[in-house]
């Protein structure tokens, strides 16, 4: 003897119903399927030396940014207190030990992007 049960069904389940219906007819329900598979096998590879090198290279951007904006707040600063230098005055820049390193920086990264062109 069978019977029968019915189930009665919340307004949020019948919309939830619908939508899978929708998902469903129009054959989005497996792209969804396809994405979580996607994002499952990334998790099942991310190793964690891969994670540390993820680390690694947003730290050294996040260091880089911030060593620029440092950088660029001095050279304004600098230039707004002083006039333009002459010729003889930039020479004489030339004689300042972080002048030089910031130059030394600059032609050998100019250096680097010429041998990646």
């Amino acid at each position: 003897m069978s019977e029968k049960v019915e189930v009665l069904k919340t307004k949020e389940m019948q919309e939830l119903e619908a939508k899978m219906t929708m998902l469903i007819q129009t054959g989005r329900i497996d792209n969804l399927i396809d994405l979580m598979a996607l994002i499952s096998d990334n998790i099942e590879m991310t190793t964690s030396p891969m994670v540390e090198k993820m680390i690694h290279t947003v730290d050294n951007l996040a260091s880089a940014g911030f060593i620029t904006d440092n950088a660029v707040r001095y050279a304004k600063r600098e230039t707004a207190k002083n006039e333009v230098p002459s010729l003889f005055g930039i020479l004489k820049l030339m004689g300042d030990e972080d002048t030089r390193k910031g130059l030394s920086f600059m032609l050998n990264l100019t250096k680097g992007i010429g041998k990646q062109l």
